[in-house]
Formats: structure tokens, sequence, C-alpha cells
């Protein structure tokens, strides 16, 4: 298999970042199709590898993807140029939405297609959070925990709640579901090696989330200390995905920080869903409202670049990773617990919507044409968005 250039990944992502629309997994399939049939650069079970490991990681998984596929590729430099073409094209598109959003948002026309777009955002991730239940939650015991979250999260919330969700339903997961496993494909040797690389690993995250949680948020810090502070401890807290954690942060930015008001925070989650690349560009939006285009690039840079280090660190241990049983058990409570903070994310949304019977209807449609048809979230969000400007 012929080395990929460091030229041809960046601008081969690059291009992936402008047109990979859908999240996550759309972005996945994208690069598997070109860099694993297209092109020929990559296996597919070094992709796989790469998934797993960043289903266990914190962070935005799509981004901390495409690091360990650049990592995988050539290195360092590679995990570098990949991170930057996925990131920069819904970047520059982000801030430009953004400046329309702030200077422009109070024209009626503008209001009316994103109370077409809020239901629409809304009933798409209730359906996210569907399909992946059936697709997951195979045990009464994962449905206790699906549902404990989702109840914690719209009665509570809180960001430490959503912390300790995940840390508590990774240990009932390990205790509840581990199950015997047959001939290790590691040595004693490799795991002693492993398991103290991953604890020495396990602690310096332990302590870069207590200087970025709390080094920035002390009286008077800069305003730049804040952001990078705030998106860095949220990025190394941030398991399942953007849509995890809506209600802990729709606390943190609108009801503590008051950085964003309601609607802002569900237009913003919007503008993270209608741009191309990971979803959770929306954190580009939210700097430009606190500092302009400085705190845009400050809190996109916090957000992304914390777990994607993390990754390229741990992306020798994904064999290790691969084989544990206490790993997987943990995983299938981690993931029950998500898939129940996604449906909690949709009410956290839903709130904000002006209740209207078009408001109804467009819920009502795009629920059942999302969960009924494979069609790509931005048809249907700018199909509410021009329903919103006709009818309201």
């Amino acid at each position: 298999m012929e080395r990929a250039s460091l030229s041809y990944i960046f601008f081969t992502f690059l291009k992936l970042g402008a047109t990979a629309f859908g999240g996550y997994m759309s972005l996945v399939a994208i690069v598997q199709k070109q860099l694993v049939e297209v092109d020929k650069k990559l296996k597919e079970e070094d992709l796989l590898d790469g998934i797993f490991l960043t289903s266990v990681l914190p962070g935005p998984v799509a981004v901390n993807t495409i690091a360990y596929v650049g990592y995988h590729l050539r290195g360092i430099p590679g995990a570098v140029v990949t991170f930057a073409g996925i990131i920069i094209p819904s970047f520059l598109l982000v801030i430009f939405l953004s400046w329309l959003y702030f200077s422009y948002g109070n024209i009626p026309a503008v209001k009316n297609v994103f109370s077409g777009i809020t239901p629409a955002i809304t009933a798409l991730i209730v359906t996210v959070a569907i399909g992946m239940a059936r697709k997951t939650i195979k045990l009464p015991a994962q449905w206790v925990l699906c549902l404990l979250a989702a109840l914690l999260l719209i009665f509570i919330g809180g960001f430490t709640v959503t912390f300790l969700l995940i840390i508590g339903s990774g240990i009932v997961g390990g205790f509840l579901f581990r199950q015997p496993v047959g001939q290790e494909l590691i040595s004693d040797g490799e795991k002693r090696t492993g398991s103290r690389q991953l604890m020495t690993s396990g602690i310096v995250l332990l302590l870069l989330l207590c200087i970025l949680l709390w080094g920035g948020q002390y009286p008077g810090a800069p305003e730049g200390i804040q952001i990078v502070s705030t998106f860095s401890g949220i990025s190394l807290t941030l398991f399942g995905g953007g849509y995890v954690v809506i209600p802990a942060l729709h606390e943190l930015f609108v009801d503590n920080l008051n950085w964003l008001t309601s609607a802002e925070f569900a237009d913003g989650i919007a503008i993270g869903q209608i741009t191309p690349g990971p979803i959770f560009i929306t954190a580009t939006f939210i700097g430009y409202k606190v500092a302009g285009i400085t705190g845009a690039l400050l809190a996109t840079l916090a957000m992304f670049t914390p777990p994607a280090v993390l990754t390229v660190l741990l992306s020798r241990f994904v064999k290790i990773l691969n084989q544990s049983s206490v790993v997987k058990a943990a995983m299938k409570g981690v993931r029950a617990a998500v898939i129940g903070m996604i449906f909690a994310s949709a009410v956290t949304i839903g709130q904000t919507i002006m209740l209207s019977v078009v408001s109804v209807i467009i819920f009502l449609v795009t629920f059942f044409i999302s969960l009924k048809y494979t069609i790509s979230p931005v048809y249907l969000i700018i199909g509410a968005g021009v329903a919103g400007f006709i009818l309201f």
C-alpha cells in the first residue's frame, strides 16, 4: 500500500470537511469510501480500530477518528493536517453564518426560518436516540440506565450530573455486563505495560481536567482564558457526541455564564447541524458571540484539540483496549446512559420551540421522514427553514 503524502492527506480531508453533512457516521462513511475503497490508502480494519478507540475516549468522536486516521497514515504530521483539513471548511462557514445571525438575526424573516428549524432539530435528535437504542440496548438493565440518565438530566441537569452519569454507568456496566473471555490474544507482558501506560495517561488526563475546568474560572479571569478553559473542560468530559451534553451545555452557557439566550443556544445547535463537518462546530458560534473571531478561533481549538491529542497518544493501545472484557462491559453501560442523555437533549431543545400548529406539523413530518427513510438531515433542516419562512 503506497504511503500517502501530506499534501494528499490535507486536500483530501479539506474536501471531505466541506462535503460531509450529517454528523459523525456520515463523515466516517465518506472517509471509508474515499480512503479505503477508492484511493486504497487505508485498511478497513485500521479504520474500525480507530472508531473503537474514539468510542471509549472523551471528545467529539468525528474529529478524534479523523485524527487517528491521520496519525495512522503519517504519524503526528498526518494527524495535524487531517485535523486542519476537516475543521477549516466548517469553521469558516460558521464564522460567516454567525456574523449573519448576530448582525441580522432580529429581522422577522430570519426569526421565522429558525422557528421552523428548531422543531426539526428536536425531531432529528429524537430519531437519532431511537435508532441508537434499537441497535445498542439489548438488556433490561441497560433500559434502566437509559431511563435514569434521561430523567436525571431533564429534572436536575448540569455538567456535574452529566460527568457523574458517564463514570457511574461505566462502573455499573463493568460489574453487570462483564462476560468471560476466551483465549487472550495479547501477552501478560503487553497487558502489564499497557495497563501502566493507560494508568499514567489517565492520571495526566485527570490533572489536565482539573487545570482546564477550574484554571479559567477564577474571578476576573481574562475572557480568552475563560473560553479556552470552558471548552477544553467540556471536550475532555464529552462522551457519545455533541447531542449528549446539550442539557448540561444549555445550563452552562445560558444559565451560569450568560453567554447566550435560550433561543441563541438552540439556533447555534441548528447552525452546527446545517454545516458540514463535526456537529460540535457550534463551539465556533458560541465563541464568536462572546469575543468575535478571536473567541471563535479559541473556542474551536479548545473544543477539538485536547481530545484529538489524547486520541493520538493512546492510539498505540488500541489492541489492549479492544481485548479488554472490562472495557467492553463498561461501554455497554456508558452507551445506554448516553442514549438517555440524547433523549434529554431533545427535551432541552424542544423547550425553546414556539408552540403552534405549524411547529407541531414540522416536528411530526421531520420525525416520520427521518425515522422511516435514510435521508440527509441537511435537506430536512433546510426544508424546515423554508417552511418556517413561509408559514410563520
